[in-house]
């Protein structure tokens, strides 16, 4: 049996190798941020019930959705870039994107969460009906600073080939900070409400900043002048914003859209399902991360052939976790849910839906950076864009009918067209399935 092993691995090539080797690593990372996750999101259902985890959940969508703006596409930019400037060894080029990113992301953020907190309050008394919303909206958008620069941190280390470490600070270290400050408060005896939870997400949040900040600066220490080149990044980064943008709403407009028709305790149900749908689709962001870099370096070096072996085998791979997932969800899903409480066992056919959905885009493999890493950012603006609609309107009427259930169809609806659309497109641009 170990030697089947053995030739099975030594059958991969040296690419296919490097993102299975940091995928396991980002995986440990992934997997104990997960359960930590998991862990945090049981004691605050119990702790605040479906209503409070549901009020949490929307002021978290709202701002994840708000950041779009700030971001500006550029995290895209910074890890096509800085791989390409790392190969060729031009620490000016790291320094120029990254100091430029710092400018544009930081002041376009700053002015935007101005206006959004003058806002708030409006904003979840009219549209939300949900006056508890208004505080945790305000302090999630009083760090949304520090949060954007996280995201530009995370997306230099990805560049870096820094896998575990990026998948550390934006998927782990934020919700750990959480779990043991709300460890500490409630063996403190200290009443846990909505607007204290509030508050530790934001503490987790800045703490990771900092974190991520004093590493960058650890990892690239060069002292070279730096210069603006916001018009080069900007080229790149506006498709690549509107891709962002239309996929960080599609998978975010389903809760906004529930706490609009529907009401927080269907928001609290739907976001445990999601975050157990997830758990498929965090397989392909740990692969994705250390895909990415490897795509748009070895298109750039003219490594074609290389590149379709690495994402055919990957692919294939993931479709099998995939199966592997979405069979013990529908098997145990109810028993899983009733962990979050007994109220929530009514989000079984919500989860095996989302589960579905979480198939379909892991299935197709990494179809979508395929497109963004190889000079089609466009094609994958347009394709996005035009599902986003589909799934604002799907939402609309489903979620009016169904509730949550609503937005899971459309949710898994949306995913199903967008990879079957990126993958025709992947064909006719790059002259290869990954698939086959």
């Amino acid at each position: 049996m170990l030697n089947f092993f053995r030739n099975k691995i030594s059958l991969i090539d040296e690419h296919t190798l490097e993102v299975v080797k940091k995928s396991s690593t980002s995986m440990i990372v992934k997997i104990s941020g997960m359960i930590i996750g998991l862990i945090v999101s049981i004691a605050l259902a119990r702790l605040l019930g479906a209503e409070g985890l549901g009020v949490i959940s929307l002021a978290t969508r709202i701002v994840t959705i708000i950041m779009i703006i700030g971001l500006l596409g550029i995290p895209q930019v910074i890890i096509k870039e800085v791989s390409i400037g790392k190969i060729q060894e031009n620490w000016k080029h790291i320094g120029d994107v990254m100091h430029t990113s710092y400018i544009l992301c930081g002041l376009t953020t700053l002015g935007v969460s101005i206006v959004c907190i003058l806002l708030a309050p409006w904003v979840s008394e009219h549209i939300f009906n949900e006056e508890k919303l208004t505080f945790p909206l305000i302090i999630a958008l009083l760090v949304l600073t520090p949060q954007v620069f996280s995201m530009l941190f995370s997306s230099g280390l990805i560049a870096y080939r820094k896998i575990w470490q990026s998948n550390l600070v934006d998927q782990t270290l934020s919700v750990a900070v959480v779990g043991v400050l709300l460890a500490i408060l409630y063996l403190s005896k200290v009443e846990i409400s909505i607007n204290l939870v509030a508050i530790l997400y934001a503490i987790g949040r800045v703490a990771v900043t900092i974190f991520i900040g004093l590493y960058w600066r650890k990892l690239y220490p060069k002292r070279i002048k730096r210069t603006f080149i916001s018009g080069k990044i900007l080229k790149t980064s506006m498709p690549l914003m509107l891709v962002s943008a239309a996929h960080i709403i599609s998978t975010s407009i389903d809760t906004v859209m529930i706490g609009w028709l529907s009401s927080s305790e269907e928001i609290g149900m739907f976001s445990i399902a999601l975050k157990l749908a997830m758990l498929t689709g965090f397989f392909m962001q740990i692969s994705s991360s250390v895909l990415t870099p490897k795509i748009a370096a070895l298109y750039h070096s003219g490594k074609e052939q290389e590149m379709q072996i690495m994402v055919k085998k990957i692919t294939k791979g993931l479709f099998y976790i995939g199966v592997l997932v979405l069979g013990t969800t529908v098997l145990f899903g109810e028993t899983i849910l009733k962990l979050w409480g007994e109220e929530f066992a009514e989000a079984y056919w919500i989860l095996v839906v989302l589960g579905i959905g979480q198939f379909f885009a892991i299935a197709s493999g990494p179809v979508g950076n395929l497109l963004a890493m190889t000079n089609q950012e466009k094609v994958l603006k347009n394709i996005t864009i035009s599902t986003l609609f589909i799934n604002v309107l799907m939402n609309y009427f489903l979620i009016k009918y169904y509730g949550a259930l609503g937005a899971a169809i459309a949710t898994a609806a949306t995913i199903l067209m967008n990879m079957i659309l990126c993958s025709i497109y992947v064909k006719i641009k790059l002259k290869f399935s990954p698939f086959l």
